[in-house]
C-alpha cells in the first residue's frame, strides 16, 4: 500500500496537469518575450476597459527608434488614453505637419510609464525607470495611432501614419509608418508597425530617376525638334531677309526715280513713301536681320541649357572676343545711353581672345544681367568687370548692381540667400512678393534661371555666386580660360597638315538657301577654290536629280577627289502641287 501511494505520488507529480500548463505557458512566456523584445517591429497591445479608458502597451522597439543608444535597457511603454479621444476624431488624409504636431498633442496621453513584459504577464505593474524620455509630440503621435486603430470597423486592416521624433536641435521629423491592425476580440487589439521611410525614401529616389529620364527624353526630342525644323524655319526667313537686302542693295538711281514718278502720279501717302525708300527698307531689312539672328540664338540657347541640365552638354570651344561678345547678349551695339547703363570694363585692357564656348557664356551672362535689371534699382546702373588673372590662368566675371526693394530682408538671411539663389525650384520669396508683371505667375516660377546659370559654369570647369552687401549685390563667375593663340601653339597644329589637294572637288545639297551660303563659305575656308565648288538643292529638281548628276560627275573626274557633304533630310514641294511637301532622305 505504501509503494502504491509512493508510485501514485510521483505520477501526480510528473503529469500534474497545472504544473504542465505552468510550464507550458512560462515557456509561452519565454518565447513572447524574446519576439516583444528582439522585434524589428513595434507591437502594440491595446486594451479597453469597462469604463470606456484604453490602456496600450508598447514593445521596446519603439524606444529603440528615437535612441538607439537605450538598446540594452530598452523598457516596454505602457500608457493611458481617455475614452473622450474615441468619441470624434479627424480626418488624417492631406495633413500638414503642423496638423500632425497638433494632433499628437491633442492625443497625449494622461498617464505613460515604462515596465518589463515578464512583469506584466504576472500581473506586476511597478514602473521602472529608463535613459531615454519620451517626448510629448513622440508619445502623442503613437497614442494617434492608437486612436485611428480603434475607429476602424474591419477586423483586420493596413493603416499608413506619420510617427514624429524630436531631434537634439528641437527639429521635429516625421517618420512613414505601416500599421496591421488585428481585433483580438471586442475590447482587445494588437498593432504591429513598421518603420517604411527608408523604403519610401527608396521609391522616392526612383520616382525621381524615372521622372529624370523621362524629362531627358522628352527634353532630346524637343532639342532634335529644335535644332532642325525651328531652326531651318528661322535660317529660311534669314537667307530671305538676306536676299531682299541684296536685291535692295543692287537698286539702281533709275529704280529710285521710278518709286518718285510712282508715288508722284497715284499721289500715295507720305508714310507709303517712307516705306518704300531704298534707304529706308534697307534699315528695316537690317532690323528684320537682327531680330530673327536674336531668336534663334535664344532657341539655341534654350536647347543647350536642357542639354546642360541633364549634364549631357560638351564644351564647344571658339575663337571668342569676350567685351564684343558680353555688348551682344545686351544688345548695346548702338545706343550710347544703354552703354552708359551697362558699362563694360576689363583689366587687363585690352583681353586677348580665348579659347571658350559662347553659348555658355552668353547665357551666363544674360541671366546675370536678367536678374540685376528685375531685381536691383529700377533703372540703375549694372556693371559688368572682366579680370583675367595670367599667372592662375582664371577668368572672373563680376555683375554688380545697386540693391533694390526689400534688400534689407535679403540681408537678414545672409548666407542662406545665396543658397536658395541657385537652388532648382526655389525664389527669393521676397522677389516672388514684389514681381510687379503676374504675382501669380511670380508664385509659381519655376527659379530654375540661377541654377541652371551655375549648371553651365560647372560645365566650364568654374562656379557662380552671389554676395549681398549693403550697398551693392555682386553675381561673380569664376572659370578657367586659355588665349586662343596660346591654345593654337600648344596643340601643335600645322595649316599645312589639313590643306586639301589641289584636285578636290566640293559638292553638297542643301533645301535652305542660307545654309547653301554658309557651305560655300566653309568650302572657301578649307582651301577649295570657287570653281570646283558645286552647291544644289535651289530646285525640287537639283535634289531629285543629284544622285545621277553625282554619279555622272565622279565618272567624268576618275582621278580626282571628291568632299561631300549631304542634308539628312530634304524638304522640297512637288512641282505639280506647290502646297505639297515631301522630305527625301539625304542618306
Amino acid at each position: 500500500a505504501v509503494y502504491m501511494l509512493i508510485i501514485v505520488d510521483v505520477h501526480d507529480t510528473i503529469f500534474d496537469r497545472s504544473a504542465r500548463a505552468e510550464r507550458r505557458l512560462e515557456e509561452l512566456r519565454q518565447m513572447m518575450g524574446v519576439v516583444w523584445d528582439n522585434s524589428s517591429d513595434v507591437i502594440c497591445i491595446s486594451v479597453k476597459g469597462n469604463n470606456g479608458d484604453v490602456t496600450t502597451m508598447l514593445s521596446p522597439t519603439f524606444l529603440k527608434i528615437y535612441s538607439p543608444s537605450s538598446l540594452s535597457e530598452a523598457k516596454a511603454i505602457a500608457f493611458d488614453l481617455d475614452k473622450k479621444h474615441f468619441q470624434e476624431t479627424k480626418p488624417y488624409q492631406n495633413r500638414r505637419p503642423g496638423d500632425l504636431i497638433s494632433a499628437a498633442l491633442e492625443y497625449k496621453p494622461k498617464s505613460t510609464f515604462n515596465i518589463e513584459f515578464g512583469d506584466l504577464m504576472r500581473g506586476k505593474s511597478s514602473p521602472t525607470g529608463g535613459r531615454y524620455v519620451v517626448k510629448d509630440e513622440e508619445i502623442g503621435s503613437m497614442a494617434h495611432l492608437v486612436v485611428r486603430a480603434w475607429n476602424v470597423k474591419e477586423n483586420e486592416t493596413l493603416l499608413m501614419h506619420e510617427l514624429l521624433q524630436t531631434k537634439q536641435t528641437s527639429n521635429i521629423v516625421s517618420i512613414r509608418c505601416e500599421a496591421n491592425i488585428t481585433k483580438m476580440e471586442p475590447n482587445a487589439m494588437l498593432i504591429v508597425v513598421r518603420d517604411i521611410s527608408e523604403r519610401f525614401r527608396r521609391f522616392e529616389a526612383e520616382k525621381k530617376v524615372i521622372s529624370e529620364t523621362t524629362a531627358r527624353l522628352k527634353d532630346a526630342a524637343a532639342n532634335r525638334f529644335t535644332r532642325h525644323e525651328v531652326k531651318n524655319g528661322l535660317l529660311a526667313a534669314i537667307g530671305l531677309c538676306d536676299s531682299l537686302r541684296e536685291s535692295v542693295a543692287s537698286e539702281t538711281k533709275n529704280d529710285e526715280t521710278k518709286i518718285e514718278s510712282l508715288a508722284a502720279l497715284h499721289k500715295i501717302s507720305h508714310l507709303h513713301a517712307k516705306y518704300t525708300d531704298p534707304q529706308n527698307l534697307s534699315r528695316y531689312l537690317f532690323e528684320l536681320d537682327k531680330t530673327l539672328h536674336e531668336v534663334l540664338d535664344t532657341i539655341l540657347a534654350e536647347a543647350m541649357a536642357r542639354d546642360v541640365i541633364h549634364e549631357v552638354y560638351e564644351p564647344k570651344l571658339e575663337r571668342v572676343d569676350l567685351p564684343k561678345l558680353l555688348y551682344s547678349t545686351m544688345n548695346l551695339t548702338s545706343r550710347s545711353q544703354s552703354i552708359k547703363r551697362f558699362p563694360i570694363t576689363t583689366f587687363p585692357d585690352p583681353l586677348p581672345e580665348y579659347a571658350m564656348d559662347t553659348q555658355l557664356l552668353k547665357y551666363i551672362h544674360r541671366n546675370a544681367i536678367s536678374n540685376a535689371c528685375k531685381y536691383g534699382k529700377r533703372g540703375g546702373q549694372v556693371c559688368t568687370s572682366v579680370t583675367w588673372n595670367k599667372e592662375e590662368g582664371m577668368l572672373t566675371m563680376e555683375v554688380i548692381n545697386l540693391p533694390g526693394l526689400r534688400h534689407e530682408e535679403i540681408l537678414k538671411l545672409g548666407d542662406i540667400a545665396s543658397e536658395i539663389v541657385f537652388s532648382p525650384r526655389r525664389r527669393l520669396t521676397m522677389h516672388c512678393m514684389f514681381d510687379e508683371r503676374s504675382s501669380e505667375s511670380a508664385l509659381h516660377s519655376s527659379g530654375d534661371g540661377a541654377w541652371i546659370m551655375h549648371k553651365c559654369a560647372k560645365t566650364l570647369g568654374g562656379a557662380c555666386g552671389i554676395k549681398f552687401e549693403q550697398d551693392q549685390t555682386v553675381f561673380t563667375f569664376k572659370c578657367p580660360a586659355r588665349p586662343y593663340q596660346d591654345m593654337l601653339s600648344m596643340s601643335n597644329i600645322s595649316q599645312k597638315d589639313f590643306e586639301m589637294p589641289k584636285n578636290v572637288w566640293g559638292i553638297a545639297i542643301d533645301d535652305s538657301k542660307i545654309q547653301r551660303k554658309l557651305l560655300i563659305r566653309f568650302f572657301l575656308y578649307i582651301g577649295i577654290p570657287k570653281e570646283r565648288i558645286h552647291i544644289k538643292g535651289a530646285t525640287s529638281a537639283d535634289v531629285k536629280g543629284f544622285d545621277a548628276w553625282a554619279v555622272n560627275f565622279i565618272g567624268d573626274h576618275p582621278k580626282d577627289y571628291f568632299l561631300m557633304i549631304i542634308d539628312e533630310n530634304l524638304d522640297i514641294q512637288e512641282e505639280q502641287d506647290a502646297t505639297r511637301q515631301i522630305t527625301i532622305s539625304g542618306s
